[in-house]
């Protein structure tokens, strides 16, 4: 990730103005109303630490900045930084009021920026290389598609509310059309995975991991609370993934899956790309004329944080699918 820059964007970060940051005998409390952190430090490095605290309340200074002036803990300096942004303790003093303000189509460039950034700095797929490499089981490729069933079953749930906050006709028009384009998708790979033995009964009591629930809750929430990062967040669930899909698919041969299991999947990432899904964030963020610099860096983080529990989810299938089961995991029955 590029260092000039905390998760959310924050070029010069400060703490606002009601953090009360307190440096004790090795250790750092940090305060905002309810949000209380706290962290510790090696007898040697008080007087570096004191200088970031320092630093970070009056603020005009760039992360490399920060560095510089304390480099007994320049190491750890950025991770701090991205603890700080996740708990919403900083703003930024990079541009005055003017210039803070940006449009929809130039936030839009500015989040997939930040999710290439994100995700280069977090991992790559750990699936996507599990399947490459001839690891992943049978187990953890009907999990795949079990939590992906789960998320694509609940989507039109999840755009609903959306349409309560649209506040014009093409906004409206635009979630309709992606709502209905997202209706049904479900039943297909549903299909698919009583191919792979899941019955109909089990699938209807299919409980997900918790990372994928938290996909799910994470998506409803904005879709009803905050439109413009619902709207910046949908591209991360439609983007194309050819290389992935066609990994799928040969990891699903080598291993006797019928093709009645993996083609649906296939299916399913190509209408997506058929009807330019992946544009759907684009085309809403155009609407927006102007966005100002707290809601700008509030959606960044809701996509870096959103990007990292989709890691997460992937850590989880193959952890949790991958253990020995004598049937597929997640699933509850009577007895």
């Amino acid at each position: 990730m590029d260092a000039r820059a905390t998760v959310s964007g924050l070029e010069r970060p400060k703490f606002r103005q009601a953090v009360n940051a307190a440096v004790l005998a090795g250790g750092v409390e940090i305060t905002l109303g309810e949000i209380r952190c706290a962290f510790d430090f090696e007898p040697g490095d008080g007087p570096a630490v004191s200088r970031l605290i320092t630093h970070l309340s009056t603020g005009g200074l760039t992360v490399d900045e920060l560095t510089a002036k304390s480099p007994q803990i320049a190491q750890q300096i950025p991770a701090l930084l991205q603890d700080f942004d996740r708990l919403r303790l900083l703003v930024d003093t990079a541009q005055p009021h003017a210039e803070a303000i940006v449009s929809g189509s130039q936030l839009y460039r500015e989040v997939r920026r930040l999710a290439g950034r994100v995700t280069q700095r977090v991992a790559r797929s750990a699936f996507h290389n599990a399947l490459i490499e001839g690891r992943a089981t049978r187990a953890q490729l009907v999990g795949y598609a079990l939590e992906y069933y789960w998320i694509v079953k609940m989507a039109p749930g999840l755009i609903g509310p959306a349409l309560a906050s649209a506040r014009s006709p093409k906004e409206r028009g635009l979630l309709q059309e992606f709502l209905r384009s997202e209706l049904g998708h479900d039943r297909f790979l549903g299909a698919a995975l009583e191919a792979a033995g899941v019955t109909a009964a089990e699938l209807e009591a299919h409980q997900p991991l918790p990372a994928t629930f938290a996909l799910c809750a994470s998506l409803g929430v904005y879709a009803r609370q905050h439109p413009l990062s619902f709207s910046a967040i949908l591209f991360l669930f439609e983007r194309a993934q050819p290389a992935f899909i066609d990994a799928f698919d040969d990891r699903c041969r080598d291993l006797g899956l019928p093709e009645a299991f993996h083609a649906p999947l296939r299916v399913h990432a190509d209408l997506n790309s058929d009807y330019q899904h992946e544009d759907i964030s684009q085309a809403l963020m155009a609407l927006e004329p102007v966005v100002d610099a707290e809601t700008a860096v509030a959606v960044k983080r809701h996509v870096a944080l959103m990007i990292e529990t989709m890691i997460q989810q992937e850590d989880q299938i193959l952890a949790f699918y991958g253990k020995s089961r004598d049937r597929v995991a997640r699933i509850f029955g009577e007895g």
